[in-house]
């Protein structure tokens, strides 16, 4: 006779706190055991509450259907068991006692077949938890059982997918900040600790990020307040190797799976089910920056491009081919030493990511791999243990890591044109993480000439990512440091002046005009070497002085945007004639783009046109779309000064629409500044030609109202002050005052306000510009929503508004308990108010009610509507092959 239970058959999961999260994963597996699915299969790093969510889904589901369910853990077998011992823990799961005499698959067979009175099958459910570590023998009972039991539903937990031909992989993710940060309270309250104020929660919100929002690592945490005040456990976390959650005190003794009483212990069970090479391989990802889990639900978080390529992962962790001649290829005892040939990588990584140990993050074009911060942290702290010989592993992995990122930050300047699948500013974006591990790594290990050269080969190649006043940080730390090494090559004394051009560049965004004069003298007198070189060399810009590159274009931008100086599109140009003679493309490119942007602000309409058509011509052409978007918007600056103003604008909003593809933040909010020009412009022209339709003029004065208030919160979280950009500046303000004049003061500056609303994170203030920004999100979508009246369908609760849209896309009201873990008599207690607080007698009239925009969501609803299979009329299906 089968063991039955409230909740589940077989093992009863304790819930110790109140479930939280996972809507959208108990939706997908409620669906799919309403469908009778065969296999379904829960994946996910350790930790991240495959078992409790499986719990939890099931005890929804029996509260809506009376379905046998059974539960198998398998964490109790050792990774050596086989079938049988399996199929033994299974069959005492489905059974209290046999003395037939039967095999236990056939005990485990009997138990979970059921039929009706007239032989039809009806539908059981067996939990197969913790499959990993056996997942060959444990498939293998799997397909067996699914064969031979027609109404069986398995639900598999694991780090690893079984592999059943008809699986359906579930793959849950680290919960969301808000859901953290939740979860943290709770298990705070626990040890007498409450996380109340703003100051505690966001040091308890930081605490959840570190430890990449997974439920159980939130709760070892938390238990940490026992011994450590929130700010405590926080620097324990530091990603390092001196990080601390590894000696964390193991959690709970009595009810805990001993898998789960440390981070070690969970990253450890998935590490020891690990081949030798895999082991090698991930202890050596380690020198890589770390990574995240996404959630589909988190809209807080701004996704953004991370980890590595399998290139820079087959370069830093494969050992050289033939070996090195100074490498000693034994361990110490002298054991020859495993090697990784780069050939073997990739099948090695995919095999890492099966068991959730790697995370893969896939994009439109190409795979890069990461290792979350827990899982870094352990694997380098089993690399530090890992010697060849006399030489420290991990010290050569690192060497590797940042040489190999300076290699790439340098050639990415001679392709500044090259290949779409160069394009050197959508690769220097995707590894960005990586960029800062390498210069970090150089500042910390004697290597400063490495970081120095990495960051001044980043300069005119990155978009501005983060405040100016770090990278400037990076530049300070690194010329103090070479500067410091005895003796001073001339290749390093050159790369240290174009270091402080650099930061002459930085003071001129962040509109520090006098520091950035200050800079560039510096740098012309380490250019000569003559300390007491006077202000003489400004007064001739359009000599060549013999300057260097680097120099020659931040004299030209001190002259552009400090002094609104003519003669700065000849120091450009010049800049760009000697950047050319480098081969650095980059340089040459960015030089050209500024020569035409000063000529078009400061010089004559034919040199505008000229020069600004020129680097557009250039710049089209090339695949790299950054490269094209910069090109764009420099002609469209030409066209708004000095020819079509309406053409601008559609040249404009292409070059906005590449900015922001290219997820450039300076170069799309410098293209909301041309766009206001235009639309200024248009105006202008508009009221000159005595034709202007009031309206017409409010609404251009308006968009631009909306697009500065946008524009200037998004410069203040970047770091950039406008002010201090001369030339653009002026133009700024010119533009912010016409629309005050066809607005009124008033109105223009209720209109800025409502455009500081928008949301830089989400890229909105461009989203505004190019006209594709939701109704409801536009400032006059939000007024509009503000004033509107509620209708019959505001009346409904939540939980009301979904089960109205259930029953609008046609469930019935059993399969809406299933769905949503409600009894029946709660649905159909639900669906009365429904039905009374619309005013309609059938839930047929459901559909005309339900607003416009939901329309989408009862389609939605409609296709993933599960097929009408009555239990007692379901015919025996026929068996996976």
């Amino acid at each position: 006779m089968g063991r039955r239970d409230e909740l589940v058959g077989g093992y009863v999961m304790v819930a110790r706190d109140g479930f939280i999260g996972r809507e959208p994963e108990q939706e997908k597996i409620s669906l799919l055991l309403l469908d009778a699915a065969r296999l379904i299969t829960l994946t996910g790093q350790g930790g991240i509450g495959k078992t409790r969510l499986a719990t939890e889904t099931l005890r929804r589901f029996r509260k809506a259907r009376d379905t046998p369910v059974y539960w198998a853990r398998l964490a109790r077998l050792p990774k050596e068991a086989g079938v049988t011992a399996i199929e033994e823990e299974v069959a005492r799961c489905v059974v209290d006692a046999d003395f037939s005499g039967r095999t236990a698959s056939e005990v485990i067979v009997s138990a979970l077949t059921r039929m009706d009175g007239v032989g039809h099958s009806l539908q059981t459910v067996l939990v197969m938890d913790n499959c990993e570590h056996l997942l060959t023998a444990a498939g293998e009972v799997i397909a067996r059982l699914l064969e031979a039991v027609p109404g069986l539903t398995i639900l598999a937990t694991s780090r690893e997918a079984v592999g059943w031909a008809d699986e359906h992989l579930i793959q849950v993710s680290r919960l969301t900040r808000s859901q953290a940060l939740l979860l943290f309270r709770q298990r705070a309250e626990l040890t007498g600790r409450l996380v109340i104020d703003e100051e505690q929660s966001d040091i308890a919100s930081r605490i959840c990020q570190r430890v990449h929002d997974n439920p159980l690592y939130i709760r070892l945490a938390a238990a940490r307040l026992l011994r450590q005040p929130l700010a405590g456990i926080l620097s324990e976390l530091n990603g390092e190797p001196t990080d601390r959650r590894m000696r964390w005190s193991h959690g709970p003794r009595v009810g805990a799976d001993p898998r789960h009483r440390g981070v070690r212990d969970v990253i450890a069970w998935s590490y020891d089910l690990c081949t030798d090479k895999e082991r090698l391989l991930l202890e050596r990802m380690s020198v890589f920056a770390a990574g995240y889990d996404t959630n589909p639900e988190d809209d807080a978080v701004a996704t953004r491009e991370v980890g590595a390529d399998l290139h820079a992962i087959e370069a830093i962790c494969a050992d050289a081919q033939p070996p090195e001649p100074d490498r000693d290829d034994t361990v110490a005892g002298g054991a020859p030493a495993t090697r990784l040939a780069a050939d073997e990588v990739e099948d090695l990584l995919e095999r890492l990511a099966d068991q959730s140990l790697v995370t893969v993050h896939i994009t439109p074009t190409t795979a890069r791999y990461s290792l979350l911060e827990s899982i870094r942290v352990f694997a380098q702290h089993e690399l530090a243990r890992r010697r060849t010989g006399t030489e420290d592993e991990r010290a050569l992995r690192i060497r590797r890591h940042r040489r190999y990122y300076r290699d790439r930050v340098l050639q990415a300047r001679l392709e500044w044109l090259g290949p779409a699948d160069q394009d050197p500013q959508a690769w220097t974006r995707a590894a960005w993480d990586n960029i800062v591990t390498a210069i970090e790594s150089s500042l910390t290990a004697g290597e400063p000439t490495v970081g120095l050269k990495i960051v001044v080969g980043l300069m005119g190649l990155t978009d501005l990512r983060g405040p100016t006043q770090g990278v400037r940080q990076w530049i300070e730390r690194a010329l103090r440091a070479t500067r410091a090494q005895v003796p001073q090559s001339l290749e390093l004394h050159l790369v240290q002046i174009a270091a402080m051009a650099a930061l002459a560049w930085l003071a001129l965004l962040q509109g520090r005009v006098e520091d950035a004069e200050h800079t560039l003298h510096d740098c012309v007198v380490a250019s000569f070497g003559d300390p007491e070189i006077g202000p003489d060399w400004r007064h001739a810009p359009e000599v060549d002085a013999g300057l260097i590159a680097p120099v020659e274009f931040v004299w030209g931008a001190v002259l552009f945007l400090a002094h609104r100086d003519p003669r700065s599109v000849t120091v450009f140009g010049r800049a760009r004639e000697k950047f050319g003679s480098y081969g650095d493309r980059g340089g040459e490119a960015w030089s050209e783009l500024y020569e035409a942007m000063a000529a078009s602000f400061l010089g004559s309409a034919d040199a505008a046109v000229k020069l600004s058509r020129q680097h557009f011509d250039r710049a089209v052409d090339a695949p790299a779309g950054w490269a094209k978007a910069w090109a764009e918007l420099a002609w469209a600056i030409a066209l708004t000064k000095h020819g079509d103003p309406a053409e601008a604008l559609i040249v404009g909003r292409s070059a906005l629409a590449h900015q922001v593809e290219a997820r450039d933040p300076w170069g799309a909010v410098l293209a909301v500044y041309v766009r206001m020009g235009g639309l200024a412009q248009v105006g202008v022209d508009l009221v000159a030609a005595g034709n202007a339709d009031r309206a017409v003029l409010e609404t251009l004065a308006t968009e631009i109202a909306h697009l500065a208030g946008g524009a200037s919160r998004e410069l203040a979280e970047m770091g950039v002050d406008i002010s201090g950009l001369g030339p653009i500046a002026d133009e700024s303000s010119r533009v912010i005052e016409v629309a005050r004049v066809l607005l009124g003061e008033d109105a223009y500056a209720a209109a800025e306000w409502e455009g500081r609303k928008l949301r830089p994170e989400l890229g909105e203030v461009q989203q505004l510009a190019l006209g594709t920004l939701s109704e409801e999100r536009t400032p006059q979508g939000r007024t509009v929503a503000e004033k509107k009246a509620p209708s019959l369908w505001s009346q409904l609760s939540g939980a009301e508004h979904q089960v109205a849209i259930l029953a609008a896309a046609g469930w019935t009201n059993t399969a809406i308990a299933a769905r949503r873990g409600s009894s029946s008599k709660t649905v159909d207690a639900q669906m009365a108010s429904i039905l009374q607080k619309l005013m309609i007698t059938s839930r047929a009239d459901i559909i005309g009610l339900v607003p416009k925009d939901r329309g989408g969501e009862v389609r939605t609803e409609a296709a993933k509507r599960p097929r009408r299979i009555n239990e007692r009329q379901r015919k025996v299906r026929p068996s996976p092959k």
